[in-house]
């Protein structure tokens, strides 16, 4: 038994000599099989000068298992605060960053000396903000943006990077349901999901082996209880990522999901990988589960409810060269920003494009611009939460006498921010920070045509 934090034979030593309070102690067991729990309760018995000790031993797994759930919960809440915290202010950071830095590759050919220097910078915010997104995704608040999808056609697209990463020694096999029916979720999000699923089956096999990915269409006549989950009846789309590596022992299965643990030597893992997934696949409402041996391989088992919606193979886009962008327009934009270095570098952007940008610092200042009925203005540019009134507030009160005009909400907050509000307010689309230039121009682009 362990679990005191010091030798055994000194608590007990301690309670034979009557030095220690009586008092019980929850030791966790020795075992390789499965994680175990005792209550031990000591009591000291003295008789002709002998001092004899009485332990009584209580199975405690269950009340253990409680409770590690329940901090881990706590654990789970605190980090998703946290995340949720900084959230707006690194991305109006990074947004800041990554905005200055395209400004100034607009100026820089790539035989410019600086040029390589600014993509490193472009580079690393775009990993920055990479990061606040797996820990929004485990904490299930970052924003998706959910399609309808043929799973087959999902991993057709993945299955060229996938086989770069698995490398020589590690041969990956698709294998697929020829009749696999639709499911909702965000494609990228969901690529993110298989690529950690494929890198740590890769991981798991240093000698090289086969990954096998395979698909398959599931009915669930009467609901499925697995691992304190209920998964309701009905049709579902399955997702099996099997390796053959060294598998999961027991006491760490429990535990594979939770942020920041990894059993990956120090540099080789953050211990985010398996949290961002789990957080991922929850927030599409579905299902993840593993299953696992020591010594013969592990298997993560996915289950997304199917759509029922017939499929349509989104048509490619055409990739517009960054030379041939044309000017915009000369619509005239109010851009409502309450952090200024944002606020400064959208309004270099837009008027780059030849837009005419009225700025305003707060809600206030953008309706006390609108009293003037001389101006016409073709679009709102705004921010969501700002000091004083938001963003949806200020722009309901500006339609009450400028009905027609159409709305960018730009925000570093999670899109669920404007779930109650959204439907009320006509033609609008949502911009999360961080985001290009591009970004910012395309969406005004689209807003105004």
């Amino acid at each position: 038994m362990e679990g005191l934090g010091r030798p055994l034979v000194d608590w007990l030593s301690e309670a034979a000599s009557g030095r220690a309070v009586q008092h019980s102690e929850f030791l966790r067991l020795k075992r390789p099989d499965k994680e175990m729990f005792v209550q031990v309760a000591l009591s000291r018995v003295s008789e002709q000068d002998r001092s004899s000790l009485i332990a009584v031993l209580s199975d405690a797994t269950e009340l253990k298992t409680l409770e590690a759930q329940f901090v881990q919960s706590q654990k789970m809440q605190a980090i998703g605060q946290l995340a949720g915290g900084i959230e707006h202010d690194f991305n109006n950071l990074l947004t800041t960053i990554s905005g200055y830095c395209d400004l100034l590759l607009l100026r820089h050919d790539q035989v410019d000396a600086d040029y390589s220097d600014l993509i490193q910078i472009n580079q690393n915010s775009n990993r920055a903000a990479a990061l606040v997104g797996q820990l929004l995704a485990f904490s299930r608040k970052q924003t998706l943006r959910p399609e309808i999808l043929d799973m087959r056609d999902t991993l057709s697209d993945l299955t060229h990077l996938l086989n770069r990463l698995v490398g020589e020694k590690v041969s990956l096999i698709l294998s697929h349901d020829p009749v696999l029916k639709s499911i909702r979720a965000d494609k990228r999000q969901l690529e993110q999901v298989l690529m950690n699923l494929v890198v740590n089956a890769r991981d798991a096999m240093k000698d090289g082996g086969e990954i096998r990915i395979e698909t398959e269409s599931r009915t669930l006549k009467t609901p499925m209880n697995r691992e304190r989950v209920t998964v309701l009846a009905g049709e579902y789309v399955t997702v099996r990522v099997v390796n053959q590596g060294t598998g999961i022992s027991a006491d760490k299965l429990q535990k594979i999901f939770e942020p920041f643990f990894t059993t990956k030597r120090t540099g080789e893992g953050t211990g985010l990988g398996l949290s961002t997934a789990y957080g991922i696949v929850k927030q599409s409402g579905g299902f993840i589960f593993v299953d696992s041996k020591l010594d013969e391989g592990t298997c993560f088992t996915l289950l997304f409810p199917v759509i029922e919606t017939a499929y349509k193979k989104p048509i490619a886009r055409k990739v517009v060269e960054k030379t041939t962008v044309p000017n915009h327009g000369d619509a005239v934009i109010l851009l409502v920003e309450d952090e200024a270095p944002v606020r400064a570098f959208a309004s270099r952007a837009l008027r780059l494009r030849g837009y005419t940008v009225l700025e305003a610092d707060s809600a206030e200042a953008a309706l006390k611009t609108l009293e003037d009925e001389t101006l016409n203005i073709d679009l709102f540019v705004t921010d969501v939460v700002m000091p004083g009134k938001d963003g949806p507030s200020w722009v309901k009160e500006a339609m009450l006498v400028r009905p027609d005009v159409r709305v960018v909400f730009v925000s570093g907050y999670a899109e669920d921010k404007l779930s109650d509000t959204q439907a009320k307010i006509p033609n609008l689309v949502f911009l999360p920070k961080p985001f290009l230039l591009n970004d910012l121009t395309e969406t005004v682009h689209r807003q105004l045509h």
